[in-house]
């Protein structure tokens, strides 16, 4: 993550933070559901205000990075397409974010076991899940001429990193989260380059 550089982006990025922390310790040890925004405001000793100016949901608070990563996994795409095939720079950037989750392991394990215990959560995370996928599948979309296939391709890279790291996630975040990516990456693509044209047009 890139450092605030002044003195007021510190403080706002201390008090998210805050916030943040506050908010998934008392999830971890009660449940979702049964903590209010009163409770964490208490907590990080804030006010409701200070908390519905950082993050709009009870919800959000779970996810407090996700608006960075998806910001960084879109720029990675848009670098690679400077520097390669759209598969690669498709690529390149699930393999950044992979060396991101593992270099976070225990912040993302703790937020994992948090979601699993809510199926508002869950059923959030699968929504949040289609902003990667709809990045996948417009960098794609610049070398497919049918805008299906290259959805069609994205979903299934995303079915591949969602088993992964349900793998991941249930080895503690100790297996090796970018070795399982580049394999599944390698399969994926042999897939694509080798499948023949598989809509047609019925007369």
């Amino acid at each position: 993550m890139q450092a605030p550089s002044t003195l007021r982006e510190r403080k706002k990025a201390q008090t998210r933070e805050a916030l943040a922390e506050a908010a998934l310790e008392l999830f971890a040890a009660r449940g979702f559901e049964a903590v209010t925004v009163d409770e964490i405001t208490g907590a990080a000793d804030v006010s409701r205000r200070t908390f519905f100016r950082y993050f709009p949901t009870k919800e959000a608070v779970v996810f407090p990075h996700h608006g960075e990563r998806l910001a960084r996994f879109r720029e990675n795409l848009r670098r690679g397409l400077g520097e390669g095939t759209p598969f690669e720079a498709v690529r390149g950037a699930l393999l950044a974010l992979a060396r991101e989750y593992m270099a976070n392991r225990r912040e993302m394990v703790f937020q994992q076991r948090i979601i699993e215990t809510s199926p508002g959560l869950i059923a959030r995370e699968r929504e949040l899940d289609l902003q990667w996928e709809t990045a996948i599948a417009e960098t794609l979309a610049r070398g497919e001429t049918d805008d299906g296939r290259a959805r069609i391709l994205a979903g299934a890279l995303m079915g591949a990193a969602r088993a992964m790291l349900r793998e991941w996630f249930a080895a503690d975040g100790r297996s090796d989260l970018v070795r399982m990516g580049d394999e599944a990456l390698d399969l994926i693509e042999r897939g694509a380059e080798s499948s023949a044209p598989w809509r047609r047009t019925l007369q």
